[in-house]
């Protein structure tokens, strides 16, 4: 016998806040709306130039479905070297 229920379609994950951007095509204003924090802010940690608190980083995790030390790995890939 088959089951007839619907299957829950499986949420895509991405590596990081800037290619969620790049890929789903929310703006920087939308997502800083959605998890309390400015536009400005949102750039800076999409490239790398700034870390969230870990309160923001758990809302950006969930709302972009990215993991939680992306933010963390961006940053100090960027500042590697100095």
């Amino acid at each position: 016998m088959s089951d007839s229920r619907p299957r829950k379609r499986r949420r895509r994950s991405f590596p990081d806040l800037a290619t969620y951007i790049a890929e789903t095509g929310q703006t920087q204003a939308y997502i800083a709306g959605r998890v309390g924090t400015t536009q400005a802010h949102i750039s800076r940690i999409a490239n790398g130039d700034a870390v969230p608190r870990t309160l923001l980083a758990m809302r950006l995790a969930a709302f972009a479905r990215v993991p939680l030390d992306s933010f963390t790995r961006v940053h100090l890939a960027k500042h590697a070297n100095g």
